[in-house]
């Protein structure tokens, strides 16, 4: 009895979801948190006090000189909180954060949860050459919850060859909302990056989610908003974007998801596990 009222909590929490006008919330959430009022301090403070931030890991430990609840929601953190797996073929997490889900890519999906699996194609929207380069690869599903560092870094030296945003809804990616609602992350906006090491390719994808009020890359500024009317592809292969494992290369201005994409030259460690806490910088995999 107690499985089934969970079950039909979880579906009200997630299918009430549809009525809602995600990116007016999310435009709202936009322009609070970044706006100076006399109510930020307190919201950040607020914040830290209900999340458990560690203030003793940031670069700028004084909420007091957050500007903004954005300032604070992006910090930066001290030099050596994030220890970057320095083994030659490694392949290490683009961010903080927690396994939702992991392994190969089979019948050309991924796993969402138990029982529901995203196919890739709808997932990279339908683009044939990259639905066709991960078709026998492998990923990892990492959750950010609202206490976590949210800049994303690359998981392995690459070269940036080409963006994919795609537009669709701001559905929540609690867990609640990945168990009950079908294809949510083909569903939500997001932002797939395809990079290339060498011979093998990967991608970091930003899974936008209601009250994520902006995506944001290092090689172009604020990608999102405003949401896109249509997939908008751009090709950067001719333009030298190059970053080492490790470096940042974007962040989310709330919390969300992140999926990484790899083609069969890597393997993901045996250690993996599900719900397992993860930072960046910690070894998931290596390249053959």
């Amino acid at each position: 009895m107690n499985i089934k009222l969970t079950k039909i909590k979880k579906m009200i929490l997630s299918y009430w979801l549809y009525l809602v006008p995600h990116h007016l919330m999310s435009r709202f959430t936009y322009i609070i948190t970044r706006t100076h009022h006399p109510l930020t301090r307190f919201l950040i403070n607020l914040y830290v006090r209900i999340f458990k931030i560690n203030l003793k890991e940031c670069e700028d430990s004084k909420i007091e000189n957050y500007h903004t609840f954005c300032d604070f929601f992006t910090r930066k953190l001290k030099k050596g909180v994030h220890v970057i797996d320095n083994e030659k073929k490694s392949i290490v997490s683009t961010c903080d954060g927690r396994i939702l889900q992991f392994g190969k890519i089979t019948d050309k999906s991924i796993l969402q949860v138990k029982g529901r699996n995203t196919p890739i194609k709808e997932l990279l929207s339908n683009d044939k050459e990259l639905s066709s380069i991960y078709s026998n690869g492998s990923f990892l599903t990492i959750y950010l919850s609202p206490k976590d560092y949210h800049r994303v870094h690359i998981p392995f030296d690459g070269k940036l060859m080409k963006t994919l945003h795609v537009p669709g809804r701001l559905f929540s990616v609690a867990d609640h909302a990945v168990e009950c609602i079908n294809n949510l992350y083909s569903k939500n906006e997001r932002l797939v990056c395809h990079f290339k090491n060498k011979e093998s390719y990967f991608s970091v994808i930003f899974v936008g989610a209601i009250n994520v009020s902006s995506i944001e890359t290092q090689w172009k500024g604020e990608v999102s908003p405003p949401m896109p009317k249509k997939l908008i592809s751009t090709k950067y292969g001719n333009k030298n974007i190059n970053f080492n494992k490790g470096e940042e290369i974007g962040m989310f201005k709330s919390g969300s998801t992140v999926i990484l994409l790899f083609t069969n030259e890597v393997i993901l460690s045996d250690d993996l596990r599900l719900n397992q806490p993860i930072r960046v910088g910690n070894k998931i995999g290596v390249t053959i």
